[in-house]
């Protein structure tokens, strides 16, 4: 086994990563700030009425999972960000239900199976009806990459950590697997993840907006100029990014 590092060092790097990502990726961390602007805003403005907590609630985890998957990422946890915006998704998802069927919160309540599959269930309404959950088609095809990259122990999501090194004198090898996770030859690749997290907790978001336009009784202008201006921003910057990436891949 080839990997020599103790839990003190593992902080060291985790540190060393998150100081560095602050300073490679500030165009992304500027855009993470503006997200995150546009999450808190809601919050002292809304009041929650008796029976009405579940959404509220969802949203709190889903931003809490904003925190903690840009965490991970910043950190060179590539596996671990994805596997949080997994369940950031599954939440999202389901306040998407309650928000436009809010009777079926009692089946939440009561784990109903429907929520136990929601990605699943809420595919299968879009592929019955195009017109149905039209805010979801984007977070499905991100909650496939999680699924691939991040969420399993199976080989998809740590084969990328691995590498083995056969030694001069012997048949042997060393084998180490990377505890970081980051692109060495093309950086963009890591910015491009970057961009699909923010872009896709952007979209939970709007989810949730449907809820507080219903229950914020005070409407602030900058906040939804700010919404309608980050969404573009985001998407454009993916886009060009994934064809720039694809482009060097040919």
């Amino acid at each position: 086994m080839g990997n020599q590092m103790n839990f003190i060092d593992y902080l060291g790097v985790e540190e060393q990563n998150l100081l560095a990502s602050l300073v490679n990726f500030r165009e992304e961390f500027d855009l993470f700030h503006q997200l995150d602007d546009v999450y808190q805003a809601p919050l002292n403005r809304f009041q929650g009425k008796e029976g009405e907590e579940i959404v509220p609630t969802l949203f709190l985890f889903v931003h809490f999972h904003l925190y903690f998957t840009a965490s991970c990422l910043l950190r060179s946890h590539l596996s671990e960000a994805l596997s949080s915006l997994r369940k950031a998704i599954d939440a999202g998802l389901t306040a998407y239900v309650l928000v436009l069927e809010p009777a079926k919160s009692e089946a939440y309540i009561n784990r109903d199976k429907f929520f136990r599959f929601i990605k699943r269930n809420i595919q299968d309404a879009i592929n019955k009806d195009k017109n149905s959950y039209p805010l979801a088609r984007d977070l499905i095809k991100i909650h496939d990459m999680c699924s691939e990259l991040g969420s399993h122990a199976d080989i998809s999501s740590f084969l990328h950590r691995f590498e083995t090194k056969e030694r001069d004198d012997s048949k042997q090898y060393e084998l180490f697997v990377h505890y970081f996770q980051f692109p060495k030859d093309n950086p963009k690749i890591y910015s491009f993840y970057l961009l699909s997290v923010l872009y896709a907790f952007y979209m939970l978001f709007l989810i949730f907006k449907v809820f507080f336009d219903q229950n914020l009784r005070i409407i602030d202008p900058t906040w939804e100029r700010n919404i309608l201006k980050l969404g573009p921003q985001l998407a454009k910057k993916r886009n060009v990014l994934d064809q720039e990436i694809s482009a060097q891949n040919q």
